[in-house]
């Protein structure tokens, strides 16, 4: 009963030495341009600040002049070559026509050592938690 008890508390934490690591905290970036998550790191994408024109009006008519909701390649975060939106919801702010639906993924969102993360043109920046993977 003894060494049952032994072999199996040996085979339950043992698995924990196949982990791929443990994550320090590094730096909290803000990413205006193309970056590539640098090796033996990870980035933890927590939220975008886009470029909306200041005006009385702006918010409550929806005009953005050229970041318009409905350009969807402009208002997403670029990874690895790919417009992606982020955020909450499927309906953001300025889309209560109805014309327009895109699916959001939701933040936070974590990319691998060499991913490439940038903003489209109506992004100003896009706010990265970054971790050291600590073996």
């Amino acid at each position: 009963m003894n060494s049952s008890f032994l072999v199996f508390g040996f085979l339950v934490f043992s698995g924990g030495f196949l982990a791929q690591g443990n994550l320090q905290f590094n730096q909290v970036k803000l990413v205006t341009n193309q970056e590539t998550v640098p090796v033996g790191k990870v980035w933890k994408v927590e939220s975008v600040i886009y470029n909306i024109p200041s005006g009385s009006n702006t918010y409550q008519t929806g005009n953005y002049g050229d970041c318009s909701a409905s350009d969807y390649n402009k208002s997403a975060i670029v990874v690895d070559g790919y417009p992606t939106k982020v955020g909450q919801g499927t309906t953001p702010l300025g889309y209560s026509s109805g014309l327009y639906t895109h699916t959001y993924t939701m933040l936070p969102l974590w990319l691998p050592a060499g991913a490439t993360l940038s903003g489209g043109t109506c992004l100003n920046k896009v706010s990265v938690i970054e971790f050291n993977i600590i073996p």
